[in-house]
């Protein structure tokens, strides 16, 4: 009988094995001849990863958090320029928009009466984000903002906050210990002093929060130049926001 399930057995681990391989007979095969590579007609870059077999961030895996861009809180940012700072969140917005990931805003304390709302010029870069309002200053402890995360089926967080140290560093651990990949663009957050945000931002990584720049999130979102359907867009942000000339001008 052994001598009979040999053959099968060995049939059966071959053909798990070959279905386990990527397909790769859709992907057609680039050469490079002269330092030059040519494409067939339409070409559109390489196959889009599955959302949870992709290591990086995707326009499939992830939602973008921002948390207490309020005027009063801004006010006490000292370790990073305030317009530095608006500038690089203004282009994370837009690139959130542009792949059309979740977007939470959230501030605090302002049906309270206690502070402004958000800054009015980067919410209304993404009007259909969903606001949360709170009064607890980590954000993780109120139901409705852990809702609207757990509402957007991704996995991965791009997380931005006034305090670094306190209203990002708070929930940005508690999302590691839910079990969410969370990624902080370090150029879009600030504190009141620089010891203050470095402090918060090597308390968020001893928890597993990755440090990015915000730069980061659009060229992992868009991924392949022959992806045509944002790269026009998205060229944009990186030339308004990252390299402040004429996004109109030619690479």
């Amino acid at each position: 009988m052994a001598a009979f399930l040999k053959p099968i057995a060995t049939a059966l681990s071959l053909t798990f094995a070959a279905s386990a391989l990527p397909v790769l007979a859709e992907t057609p095969m680039i050469k490079t001849v002269d330092g030059v590579a040519t494409y067939p007609e339409g070409y559109q870059g390489t196959p889009v990863r599955a959302a949870d077999e992709d290591p990086f961030l995707s326009p499939s895996n992830s939602a973008l958090i921002l948390i207490d861009y309020q005027p009063p809180i801004l006010a006490g940012v000292r370790n990073i320029d305030h317009e530095e700072l608006i500038n690089n969140t203004t282009g994370l917005i837009k690139t959130a928009v542009i792949y059309d990931i979740p977007i939470i805003f959230s501030h605090v304390a302002v049906g309270l009466g206690d502070y402004d709302p958000m800054i009015e010029e980067l919410r209304e870069l993404a009007p259909n984000a969903v606001f949360v309002d709170r009064t607890n200053v980590n954000a993780w402890e109120e139901p409705e903002f852990v809702a609207a995360v757990e509402a957007t089926g991704r996995n991965k967080l791009i997380m931005g906050g006034l305090w670094t140290d306190v209203c990002l560093a708070y929930p940005a651990i508690e999302a590691e210990l839910a079990g969410y990949d969370v990624y902080v663009p370090e150029d879009t957050v600030g504190s009141i002093t620089q010891l203050s945000h470095e402090n918060g931002m090597r308390r968020m990584i001893e928890a597993g929060v990755e440090p990015i720049t915000w730069n980061v999130v659009p060229a992992e979102l868009q991924r392949d130049h022959a992806r045509t359907d944002k790269l026009k867009a998205v060229t944009r942000v990186f030339m308004e926001h990252l390299f402040k000339v004429d996004p109109d001008t030619t690479w």
